[in-house]
């Protein structure tokens, strides 16, 4: 069984990695730094997840840059969402599927 809090199989290493060429005591918040958990994807709104999935997708540093096989994860828990229907989960979707294009 998949561990619901898992980030998708991002290690604590890789954070604390990105953390350090960030500039640990920076005042910054750097975009991008946080991967959500498969339980967020699977019952978060769309609305809060929507800037969280774009940043992880775009904006994170190196060292959590998420590879095809992260993105296509997240998009079938999106897919599998009760409310797949709702325009703003198949804009999360149709998100992943441009991330998986590139």
């Amino acid at each position: 069984m998949i561990d619901p809090d898992d980030r998708f199989g991002m290690p604590a290493s890789a954070f604390q990695a990105a953390r350090e060429s960030h500039g640990v005591d920076s005042p910054v918040f750097r975009t991008g730094m946080y991967v959500p958990t498969r339980n967020e994807v699977a019952t978060c709104s769309a609305a809060v997840l929507y800037p969280i999935v774009i940043d992880w997708m775009w904006e994170s540093p190196s060292e959590l840059i998420p590879d095809n096989a992260q993105i296509a994860e997240l998009r079938a828990i999106l897919v599998a969402r009760p409310d797949v229907a709702n325009p703003d989960v198949q804009q999360l979707i149709a998100a992943c599927d441009d991330y998986l294009k590139v």
